[in-house]
């Protein structure tokens, strides 16, 4: 797969690179925002999407777990993760949101608190508030250039507002944080000695940069895996979002009742697109030695950028173990985030900042990066990035 090859975004209905238009000012700008990639995605998925676009017939397609993806699904976590699961326990979904929302819906009652960790994944706070539930932020620690939990404050928060549920993010966005085995047991005990139900957005894990280990929870600490649902896509992993495809698994029969019960009653099922299951296929089953390149070539694209950034501004790019997001530290300007967004903007370059990640100016000003992205459009992002920032520096 060549990785470095520019492809045309513009008029595909990308809402990365034609949204942009209606995000940013400036005609001219690089769109290093939305979580997708700027590469192809592997052959084999577009030979199956292709075989299936032939048919031309796009009727409704069948449920998941009336065909082979199960077992699909089951073979690939345990490839990548040595994680025996049961088929029969997976449940599906349009996307991980919708599987969390659809989660929150079912399983508490609106007013209830259901806690996570800021810097977070905006669409956390959207599902909870939407479903009208309570959202209790713990913010991580830094230090030492990467993130933590307040372990402290996790209990406090938990035991003051009697919470009923934690969304977890494992790798974490936008931090890029891979957590321990030790970090995710302790999480987990915690939840299991005030009985909290654990969601466990895990649709990076498949994203693990070179030299570091992802757990799935429920997979380490069975103890209470009966009160943990986890989420997956190959949506991230093999630039498959606009297909619209998202799994979970919970070993706990009356939550998957529930939750499937709460989308009888909100909408009709959440059916994939008649091309999503050909391509989760041809993703699992063919396409594991684009994954190995992907992740060597976005390792190489985070190592530039980082001794760019920080060899010619004073801005700290946290040490990402995961996913294809940088979180920068540009808390050094004297600047509002407005004002940073204002001059980023006129810059040319589209990335996101503080208030889509739950982060007020208080605890300093911090910028997400997408760089999965071929080589010529990073450095030109990067380039116009630090002029931006040299600019402010001065000013």
């Amino acid at each position: 797969m060549n990785f470095d090859q520019v492809n045309q975004r513009y008029g595909t209905y990308s809402m990365k690179w034609d949204g942009a238009q209606n995000v940013y000012q400036n005609p001219d700008v690089i769109p290093m925002w939305i979580a997708d990639m700027d590469f192809q995605s592997p052959q084999p998925v577009i030979d199956a999407i292709k075989k299936q676009a032939a048919t031309g017939i796009y009727g409704y397609t069948t449920e998941p777990n009336m065909t082979a993806i199960p077992q699909i699904i089951a073979t690939w976590l345990q490839q990548q993760n040595h994680w025996t699961i049961n088929p029969d326990n997976l449940g599906y979904s349009a996307g991980v949101v919708n599987g969390l929302g659809l989660a929150i819906r079912a399983l508490t009652q609106k007013g209830d608190a259901i806690i996570t960790q800021t810097p977070l994944y905006g669409h956390f706070k959207i599902a909870v508030e939407n479903s009208k539930r309570q959202l209790i932020s713990n913010p991580l620690i830094k230090k030492d250039g990467t993130y933590s939990f307040d372990w402290d404050n996790l209990e406090k928060q938990i035991s003051d507002n009697q919470v009923k549920m934690a969304i977890l993010c494992n790798p974490h966005n936008p931090t890029g944080r891979v957590w321990t085995s030790e970090e995710l047991k302790r999480f987990a005990q915690i939840c299991q000695q005030h009985q909290v139900i654990i969601l466990s957005d895990d649709i990076h894990s498949d994203l693990i940069l070179p030299g570091n280990t992802y757990q799935p929870l429920a997979k380490i600490y069975p103890e209470y895996q009966d009160h943990i649902i986890t989420f997956k896509s190959p949506s991230k992993t093999f630039n498959l979002a606009g297909l619209q495809f998202a799994y979970y698994y919970t070993t706990n029969p009356d939550y998957q009742k529930q939750m499937q019960s709460a989308a009888a009653y909100a909408s009709n099922p959440d059916f994939p697109t008649a091309f999503a299951l050909p391509a989760l296929t041809a993703a699992y089953q063919d396409s594991q030695d684009w994954l190995h390149e992907l992740l060597a070539y976005l390792a190489d694209n985070l190592q530039w950028l980082t001794e760019e950034i920080e060899t010619q501004t004073p801005a700290q790019v946290t040490r990402s173990q995961a996913t294809y997001l940088s979180w920068i530290d540009v808390s050094y300007l004297r600047c509002s985030e407005d004002e940073l967004l204002t001059a980023l903007d006129a810059g040319g370059i589209g990335v996101q900042t503080n208030r889509e990640f739950g982060l007020d100016e208080q605890v300093g000003l911090f910028i997400r990066l997408n760089f999965a992205t071929p080589r010529e459009l990073l450095e030109t992002g990067v380039i116009r990035l630090i002029k931006v920032l040299q600019q402010l520096e001065k000013d």
